[in-house]
């Protein structure tokens, strides 16, 4: 932010340092957004998108199993779901 003299502030009415204090601050904001942008280019989303999609297929199906059917069989459901999501997250790590 842009610092005011005491000079300036006697001469100035209080909307037009509001007025000039909000400016500076926008100009930040709209220059740190600029800098923080992430690169557009992920070879691997498609695929991360696929494995997150399988993981969340066989949480619901572990989780159904395991309360309505089997527990045993709903544990292995839910076991084979986080292998997949930690492969999805060794490729988001790697990355």
């Amino acid at each position: 932010m842009t610092r005011i003299s005491h000079t300036n502030t006697q001469t100035m009415k209080p909307e037009d340092i509001n007025e000039q204090e909000t400016t500076s601050a926008e100009e930040t904001l709209v220059t740190r957004r600029r800098t923080h942008r992430k690169p557009a280019s992920d070879q691997l989303l498609g695929l991360r998108n696929v494995l997150n999609i399988i993981f969340m297929f066989l949480a619901v199906a572990g989780v159904v199993t395991y309360l309505w059917i089997d527990d045993t069989i709903g544990t292995y459901i839910i076991i084979a779901g986080m292998a997949f999501k930690m492969v999805e997250c060794c490729l988001r790590m790697l990355r």
